[in-house]
C-alpha cells in the first residue's frame, strides 16, 4: 500500500506558513494541541520542516524581551531534531523505521509539495497483524 493511502490528506492538517511569526506559531500550535507542526511555504506549498513546542519554548525561555522574540519570524527557532519527509508514492512497509523516531512522517509529491501526514499509529495499525480471532 503505498503511504498516500493512509494518509490524512494536507486540506486536514493544520500547519504553519514559514513566513509566520513565533507568536503565530504559539497561538497555532494551542490552538490544535499539537507538539510538533509541520511548516510549509506560503506560495509553493512545499514542505521545509516541522518545528515542535519544544523547539519553540527553548527558544522563548532563552530570549531577553518576550514581546519582541514574539515578533520575530518562525525562522529564527532553532530546530532541535529534524522531521525528514518522504515521497507520497512510497510504499507503508518502508516507512516502519522512519516512524519508530518520529510521531508523523510529512508527505510530498515530486515537487516536494506538502500533501499530508502519515501517523506513527496509521503505519502500526497498517503493519500489525489482525488480532481478530484470537
Amino acid at each position: 500500500m503505498k503511504a498516500k493511502d493512509l494518509a490524512t490528506p494536507a486540506k486536514r492538517v493544520e500547519f504553519l506558513y514559514s513566513d509566520f511569526t513565533i507568536g503565530d506559531a504559539v497561538k497555532k500550535m494551542e490552538r490544535c494541541h499539537y507538539s510538533m507542526i509541520p511548516v510549509i511555504e506560503r506560495n509553493s506549498a512545499r514542505y521545509l520542516y516541522s518545528v515542535s513546542s519544544g523547539d519553540i519554548l527553548h527558544r522563548l525561555v532563552t530570549c531577553d524581551d518576550l514581546k519582541v522574540t514574539l515578533k520575530e519570524p518562525l525562522s529564527t527557532v532553532r530546530i532541535e531534531r529534524l522531521t525528514p519527509s518522504c515521497n507520497e508514492d512510497i510504499e507503508v512497509n518502508e516507512l516502519f523505521e522512519l516512524a519508530v523516531n518520529q510521531n508523523y512522517i510529512p508527505l510530498v509529491d515530486n515537487n516536494g509539495t506538502f500533501r499530508g501526514i502519515l501517523t506513527r499509529r496509521a503505519i502500526l495499525t497498517y503493519l500489525m497483524p489482525s488480532k481478530e480471532g484470537e
